[in-house]
């Protein structure tokens, strides 16, 4: 076995092999960082804040309108994504002869698949709340019936609980150790 130094020129295939190796990381990091801030960051995406009027309802037409766009936005963009993904990983459906680049190859699809899993879920809570907005419960918190409020919808558009509930959720989650 030969240990190669620092300075002393490599063999041609160890330069291939460590350039494909060193694109296979950077691909990895550039698609775990963008979808990390995709699963929020996707809802709200391009939307401007609504801006309600003095003395205007709560979850008029105008604001169901409002969240509906974003939500449909959303999802149409997160089930392109999937579309992307899949025809991605049927082109690269290369066999690596070398076992590290085959090991990175498949973190690297491990990984996609661990984004799109977290994906479709997030698509099953924008569903879920384009259904409450059709059946007219959009807005109001699941346990007491309080309005959610336009700021926390903002800021996510699935939101199904008041702040005061999902704090108390959150402080039951930790309690419990879940």
């Amino acid at each position: 076995m030969r240990v190669w130094s620092v300075f002393a020129p490599r063999p041609a295939k160890c330069h291939c092999a460590c350039a494909v190796r060193f694109f296979l990381l950077l691909k990895r990091l550039l698609l775990t960082t963008r979808s990390n801030r995709m699963s929020d960051e996707s809802l709200n995406r391009n939307f401007a804040p609504y801006a309600a009027d003095d003395g205007e309802d709560y979850m008029n037409e105008a604001q169901l309108a409002h969240f509906r766009s974003i939500l449909e936005a959303a999802r149409k963009t997160m089930m392109e994504d999937i579309d992307r993904t899949v025809h991605a990983m049927q082109d690269e459906a290369t066999v690596f002869a070398d076992p590290n680049d085959r090991a990175s190859q498949e973190s690297d699809i491990a990984l996609e698949l661990r984004n799109r899993d977290r994906e479709r879920r997030l698509i099953k809570k924008v569903d879920e709340a384009l259904t409450r907005i059709h059946e007219g419960e959009y807005g109001y918190c699941d346990n007491c019936g309080v309005e959610i409020g336009l700021r926390r919808l903002e800021a996510r558009p699935t939101a199904t609980l008041c702040i005061d509930c999902k704090t108390l959720d959150e402080i039951r989650e930790r309690q419990m150790g879940k």
